[in-house]
């Protein structure tokens, strides 16, 4: 019974660092197979800057790869960001999403292909100009996610190309996580040019 106390109150714990992110993303669901709503729960469904973070982190890993999953992971950071652009105070999904499904393998190997990336990432980010992660500049950033996102399927059929503008939204993501400004105005100069060469 306390460890279960325990694993609770970790769970209600705010997440402030990617290295957090995947951790809790690691205790989602059971069995072989894990569903968007299994890491919906583990998460946090008050948690909209972790919640949009992760469908960017598995797109940036070799799961993009997989055929459909970009514009699956479009799909719900769209519906994510239009819920923190309207001042929702819980993420909702539909249920066909919230049944999709991973093997469990395959979110180990993207949780393990990204681990390097978020020790080095943690070590740079921190609360900082965090007016710019408050509103009004969180539904701008909600706003630049859902544009950013649209180019995803667009950007499928070429391999690997979607990670590009999934990295961008991680940036923002990752800044609403851990309240740094200085990386959301990053992630503004990065969509700027990204969505300069991807119109050429």
């Amino acid at each position: 019974m306390a460890a279960q106390g325990k694993d609770a109150q970790e769970k209600n714990q705010p997440l402030v660092s990617l290295q957090a992110v995947m951790a809790r993303l690691q205790t989602a669901g059971e069995g072989d197979t894990v569903s968007v709503g299994d890491m919906l729960q583990a998460i946090g469904p008050r948690s909209f800057g972790p919640v949009m973070l992760v469908p960017a982190l598995i797109i940036l890993s070799p799961v993009s790869g997989i055929p459909t999953v970009p514009t699956f992971g479009a799909i719900i950071i769209t519906l994510i960001a239009l819920q923190l652009m309207i001042g929702r105070h819980h993420v909702w999904l539909p249920q066909w999403l919230l049944r999709r499904k991973l093997k469990r393998q395959t979110l180990e190997r993207a949780v393990r292909f990204l681990a390097p990336v978020a020790r080095v990432v943690d070590r740079v980010t921190r609360p900082r100009l965090e007016l710019f992660t408050r509103a009004p500049f969180r539904q701008l950033i909600a706003l630049l996610c859902i544009l950013v996102a649209a180019t995803m399927p667009v950007l499928e059929p070429v391999p690997f190309m979607a990670t590009s503008a999934a990295a961008i939204i991680a940036l923002y993501a990752l800044a609403l996580v851990a309240r740094d400004g200085l990386l959301a105005l990053g992630a503004l100069l990065m969509t700027g040019s990204a969505l300069a060469v991807w119109l050429i």
